[in-house]
């Protein structure tokens, strides 16, 4: 409650205890000595007392015309104070006093405190049962700073997530809390540099597009892809796409890609890709016979509605052999649907646990293979930090290249063992595959970035002597890439997942 409304309500107050008081002066002077019993101030207090919480003794009671009339105000007060009682009872139990109840029940528990109630943190709190959901600026009243501060919040493990719909609210309150016991999960816009490892970024395009090639992923034996959209979440499936692709896959775009292209200028430069891609200026519609041959027609553009009208043009008037996948709520049972929130905002996504694990992993086993001191994780960079997150996307590529005759979506300790002992059963050219197949990935992902070849390496030029052709690589430097498959055998081992 705010100061300006705790005024208004005195003020109310005030007023109803004077009409109160005018009430009873009037029907002292209206009854006095008229024989009903009501014959001082007390007896015009007892009769409107008993009157409005309707007990009515009958002692004392009015008999004039004009008493009966103020009576007959304090009977139908009395039915207002009852339906005032109760709905203050209520208000207190539902409104404030049982949610705070709530808190202090669950005060040893792990909280996940949310910024805001709206459909994107009702859809993962209903996916996190390992705790209780909290959200602020509803039922509390509270913002989560004001919410941590109460001494009934500072008993157990708290997870905060900022997710507001405005994305500079959600900056701010994770900037508020880096200095805080939490961990705060910040739902933002573009890349945030520099952050404190206790705040964790994601975004809904980034989200969208893991989502996406987890459950459509590229087939093993390679397919053409036609990408239909140039917003946010195009340029999200188009990197995850990118960094997910298997040997031999090809990748038509088509919308305004300009900006894109400049800004990843050095992909043009990127040795061996094992990816072929294309990107078209002329509109989609003029390309009716790529459309009938892709394995898989893709429309993501940041207009849902948008998408929904170019499904139903390509349905109509186009011939298509392949799969259409949209972003935007499901309807036709022709097209695979994907992007909504309930689908987006699960803990998988969002938190990003079992992909950490697995970059934490590569990271580990990286240092223990080589001869020079390599940094510890939370001392990297950020650069090298999305690094081996990438890496540890792409292993589920590397499951399904290695178990090409199942349809994996998603990896277990069992898959990853099966993966490891078919890695393991390689002959030396399977082997030497494999080491290409992930110099192709790991010189992709350098490129993206603006890296390009240079003898001698130089991080602040961003020049690396490894960016070469794979056939140009020593001996030594081809079998580094051996790190990246014996991963499996570690995860599996450690249940790591």
């Amino acid at each position: 409650m705010t100061i300006k409304s705790g005024k208004k309500i005195l003020r109310w107050a005030a007023l109803g205890l004077c009409v109160y008081i005018a009430l009873l002066a009037l029907l002292l002077a209206l009854e006095r000595g008229r024989g009903g019993g009501i014959e001082n101030l007390s007896d015009a207090l007892w009769y409107s007392l008993v009157t409005m919480t309707t007990v009515g003794y009958g002692d004392r009671y009015p008999v004039t015309i004009g008493g009966r009339l103020i009576g007959t105000v304090f009977l139908l007060i009395s039915t207002g104070l009852l339906a005032l009682f109760i709905g203050i009872v209520m208000s207190m139990v539902t409104g404030s006093l049982y949610p705070r109840f709530r808190l202090w029940r669950h005060r040893r528990e792990k909280w996940y405190v949310f910024s805001s109630d709206n459909p994107a943190s009702r859809a993962l709190a209903s996916k996190l049962t390992d705790g209780l959901p909290v959200f602020c600026g509803s039922t509390l009243k509270l913002t989560p700073e004001a919410l941590l501060d109460l001494p009934v919040a500072q008993k157990g493990e708290r997870v905060v997530f900022a997710m507001d719909e405005d994305v500079m609210s959600n900056e701010r309150l994770a900037v508020a809390l880096k200095d805080r016991p939490v961990m705060v999960y910040c739902r933002e816009d573009g890349l945030n540099e520099g952050l404190p490892d206790n705040i964790i970024p994601f975004s809904d395009d980034e989200c969208t597009a893991r989502l996406y090639w987890q459950a459509r992923p590229w087939s093993p034996a390679g397919e053409r892809a036609v990408l239909i959209g140039d917003g946010r979440y195009a340029r999200a499936l188009l990197l995850q796409g990118l960094l997910t692709a298997t040997p031999g896959c090809a990748l038509d775009v088509f919308g305004d890609w300009t900006l894109w292209r400049g800004i990843h200028s050095a992909l043009d430069d990127a040795p061996d890709l094992n990816i072929t891609l294309r990107f078209h200026d002329e509109p989609w519609t003029d390309q009716p016979e790529l459309l009938r041959t892709a394995d898989r027609v893709v429309l993501c553009g940041d207009d849902l509605a948008e998408n929904r009208e170019t499904l139903c043009i390509l349905r109509q008037y186009y011939v298509l052999h392949g799969q259409v996948d949209v972003r935007c709520p499901g309807g036709l049972r022709s097209a695979f649907y994907f992007g909504d929130d309930e689908q987006v905002f699960t803990p998988e996504l969002v938190m990003r646990q079992s992909l950490s694990q697995r970059a934490k992993q590569l990271h580990e086993l990286y240092r223990s293979s080589v001869d020079y001191p390599v940094p510890a994780w939370e001392e990297l960079s950020d650069f090298l930090k999305h690094s081996n997150l990438a890496a540890a996307d792409h292993l589920l590529t590397k499951v399904r290249l290695l178990l090409p005759e199942e349809d994996i979506r998603a990896l277990t300790p069992e898959i990853c063992a099966r993966a490891a002992n078919a890695y393991e059963a390689l002959d030396p050219a399977g082997v030497e595959r494999c080491r290409r197949i992930e110099h192709s990935r790991w010189s992709l992902f350098h490129a993206l970035y603006n890296w390009r070849y240079s003898p001698v390496r130089d991080n602040v030029e961003r020049r690396h002597p490894m960016l070469l052709p794979y056939d140009q690589l020593s001996q030594a430097e081809r079998e580094k890439d051996d790190n990246a498959w014996l991963q499996l055998r570690v995860l599996a081992e450690r249940g790591i997942i």
